[in-house]
């Protein structure tokens, strides 16, 4: 076990700033006012969390895909890279974003719904790429294109390279899952 200490008794000034306001901008997301452990660990380097923090903001809160597509890609990412502490943070958002429970456990089971729209099933293809750590196909690609434009396929690979960020910190530094969030499934552990 390797873990990290909290830092945040120790941060003033800018660094303080930017913790409350990094919280803030996700409460409202994630149904809690604190920040997650996983970013409140990467406080011990504040300039590295600043950075991590806006692309998540950028992603999350600002970004060109629906809300209910990047859950997805998200939930889809942690599945398929074996990441409880993303998947259980994402389940509040998910369902926020319209995502049904069944489509968030055929997601979780590695399927991919027959009911959701063509984008939303090629933006999973995108994510199944990108962790095979393999091109994405060009029809795949054209979909997505067709759907959310280039800004948004360029999103899709950009989100999984947050989340593999978010779940390096949380294997490297045993990161456990809040209480009071969902327990990932054995799978994702």
């Amino acid at each position: 076990m390797a873990p990290l200490p909290d830092p945040t008794d120790q941060l003033d000034g800018q660094d303080k700033a930017l913790f409350d306001h990094m919280a803030s901008a996700r409460a409202h997301s994630d149904g809690r006012a604190q920040l997650g452990e996983v970013y409140v660990r990467m406080f011990n380097n504040p300039a590295l969390a600043g950075k991590v923090g806006a692309l998540g903001e950028q992603l999350r809160f600002n970004g060109t895909l629906p809300d209910d597509v990047r859950e997805l890609a998200i939930l889809r990412y942690a599945t398929r890279v074996r990441a409880g502490y993303e998947w259980s943070h994402h389940q509040r958002p998910a369902m926020l974003a319209g995502l049904s429970a069944d489509t968030i456990a055929e997601v979780t089971a590695g399927g991919i719904p027959a009911a959701l729209p063509d984008a939303s099933r090629a933006a999973l293809q995108v994510v199944d790429a990108v962790t095979a750590h393999q091109s994405i196909p060009a029809d795949v690609q054209d979909r997505v294109v067709a759907a959310y434009g280039e800004a948004g396929v360029v999103e899709l690979v950009l989100l999984c390279g947050l989340y593999a960020i978010m779940s390096y910190m949380v294997f490297a530094f045993d990161i456990p899952v809040e209480e009071g969030l969902p327990t990932p499934p054995d799978a994702l552990r």
